[in-house]
């Protein structure tokens, strides 16, 4: 079992923000004091470094861990947009990324030597395009970015749209969409080892297969056997071809299998034993669960590649809202940097 960071959202004035759960304990302990983390991304070329989104105060920020395991702000810039709620490098970890919900924008920050993110402007504006029939589409909303095959690309919730854009000397230029279903809501991207890449719709629950090169889903389907009418899908794992979805509003974790063609199939749910499970991460054999408004995470242990077994408690937190396994951003290995 490993220490995992936690991200969340911080009451006005509260102390706290980036959390650790250490194995075997039933609270969490503050890493850093930073307001409302709500997503973490690991520098994989700075082994002390952490970067943050401050949601609440429109920024991006650095962390850097001390060789006491304190983590001390060393950077914090404002994004370009409203909101960031997700963060990505790319080009080769020269630029971080943060997408914006609120507005839409995708702010972009060049990254120093020292890994250091610096000011932020906005990657070109797309095409306008009609929101999406979902009462929460009412706008663009920008809410994650993945680099694969040469190309950018942006999930945009609000206009049922992943925006594609090529890299230029200079940064990027928008280069089209490719369309999802209407009310699907593209929230979340992963990459498959066959270059195909799977976007998950929060509003229609469903995981759809983007054909990267050809520009198009080649595939829809539901997350589990047994869909909820109203749930929002949070969140998705990959490791081999056991995929897992969250799933707010029913509570559970889905469990889906890739298939050989690339489609995942749906092969099992379980609950998550908390509420609203906005993130889960890998631990070993089991899912590490952060349940958003019951202010826990649980933990959720595969009893093979197609079942899962009963949720259990880990620990009590704030509003956690990210997982981040902590072994890159640790005591030991910032006393070595």
């Amino acid at each position: 079992m490993a220490d995992f960071l936690v991200g969340g959202y911080t009451r006005p004035g509260e102390h706290g923000g980036v959390r650790r759960i250490r194995p075997g304990t039933i609270g969490t302990e503050v890493a850093a004091e930073t307001p409302d983390p709500s997503f973490l991304l690991a520098s994989p070329d700075h082994a002390d470094l952490l970067y943050a989104v401050d949601e609440g105060g429109d920024a991006v920020v650095a962390l850097r861990s001390s060789a006491e395991g304190d983590g001390v702000v060393v950077a914090r810039v404002a994004a370009a947009g409203s909101a960031p709620c997700h963060l990505a490098l790319v080009q080769a970890g020269r630029l971080l990324l943060a997408a914006c919900y609120v507005d839409g924008v995708v702010s972009a920050h060049p990254v120093d030597g020292d890994g250091i993110p610096g000011a932020g402007t906005a990657l070109p504006a797309p095409t306008p395009a009609p929101n999406g029939p979902h009462p929460a589409q009412d706008g663009p909303h920008a809410h994650s970015s993945l680099e694969v095959g040469g190309l950018l690309l942006v999930a945009d919730l609000g206009t049922d749209r992943v925006l594609v854009y090529r890299p230029t000397e200079v940064g990027f230029a928008f280069d089209g969409a490719i369309p999802a279903p209407p009310g699907s809501g593209p929230r979340d991207l992963l990459a498959t080892p066959s270059g195909d890449v799977l976007l998950l719709g929060e509003h229609d629950s469903r995981i759809h297969v983007i054909d990267v090169a050809a520009r198009r889903i080649r595939a829809s389907v539901s997350t589990t056997i047994d869909p909820t009418p109203g749930d929002q899908a949070s969140g998705m794992t990959l490791v081999g071809s056991r995929l897992t979805v969250g799933l707010r509003g029913s509570d559970r974790i889905a469990l889906l299998r890739l298939g050989d063609d690339g489609v995942p199939v749906p092969v099992d749910s379980a609950a998550t034993g908390g509420t609203w499970p906005r993130h889960h991460a890998i631990d070993g054999d089991r899912l590490l669960i952060a349940n958003e408004r019951s202010g826990t995470v649980t933990e959720l242990p595969f009893r093979s590649d197609v079942s899962l077994g009963t949720p259990g408690p880990v620990a009590r937190t704030p509003s956690p809202t990210f997982l981040l396994e902590a072994s890159p951003w640790s005591p030991t290995r910032a006393a070595s940097r």
